[in-house]
């Protein structure tokens, strides 16, 4: 269904495109941006049997060109407060049905996830205003990659010997790989320049790999290649430097 909503917004966008490419009064600015960005983000696959739902934030740079060409980069931080495998400790687990500290008190401990991603994107911004080219529909697609694993925090560094810097990693899930990213949205900018900002729904196709090999929790080796995938609701912010300004009486043929 979201599919079929983003073809047809393209072809909305086209024909917005034909019908001003040829209108001298268009104008649009090259623009280099610097991006803040927040990512809600809904795993599947692979990757959707580890975790929950988590965010991300991230930065990066953005180049719209005077023909509404983008050239885009960023990197992500993912982050999130639950897994989906609530025993994934449970051989740690004493017969006083709990995980024990150094001292033998009851351990202090959370569990999460936490990861990486990384983009290169190109694609091209529709405008379906006339009179501010610097706006409208906007599509990219990139490569990349991506890094996630379950992080465990502890109220001191040796709360629990089971699980020092080397034990974690029979435990952590590390999973990394190449992906690829889509995105669809809205771009705006304001003509007073202070409000800068796109929008949209962003999709990523992981193809990755469990780095540790061996699960303890399972006592099984995986080796398997993993389908990671994942769908946000993307917000982003940008502080904008124009390369080229419109004089008073200037035109651009598009």
């Amino acid at each position: 269904m979201i599919k079929r909503l983003i073809l047809s917004g393209f072809l909305v966008c086209l024909q917005y495109h034909f019908v001003f490419a040829q209108d001298k009064y268009a104008f649009s600015n090259k623009i280099v941006n610097f991006q803040f960005l927040y990512n809600y983000q809904i795993p599947s696959g692979d990757f959707g049997k580890l975790y929950n739902n988590f965010s991300s934030v991230g930065f990066g740079g953005l180049l719209k060109t005077k023909q509404n060409w983008i050239f885009s980069g960023e990197i992500n931080y993912l982050f999130g407060k639950e897994i989906k495998d609530e025993h994934i400790l449970d051989k740690l687990v004493n017969g006083g049905g709990y995980i024990a500290s150094a001292t033998g008190a009851p351990a202090d401990y959370s569990v999460g996830m936490r990861g990486f991603e990384g983009f290169v994107k190109a694609g091209r911004l529709f405008a379906i205003n006339k009179y501010n080219m610097n706006c409208g529909f906007i599509l990219l697609g990139g490569v990349g990659f991506i890094q996630h694993y379950i992080n465990f925090v502890f109220q001191s560094e040796n709360e629990i010997p089971q699980l020092d810097k080397n034990y974690q990693k029979g435990y952590d899930r590390f999973t990394e790989g190449i992906a690829f990213n889509q995105f669809a949205g809205y771009y705006f900018h304001s003509k007073n320049r202070l409000i800068n900002f796109y929008v949209g729904v962003d999709f990523t196709e992981g193809f990755t790999k469990n780095k540790r090999g061996y699960n303890y929790d399972k006592m099984a080796f995986d080796k398997n290649a993993k389908q990671d995938y994942v769908t946000s609701f993307r917000a982003g912010w940008m502080i904008p430097i124009y390369l080229n300004t419109k004089e008073e009486n200037e035109f651009q043929f598009r």
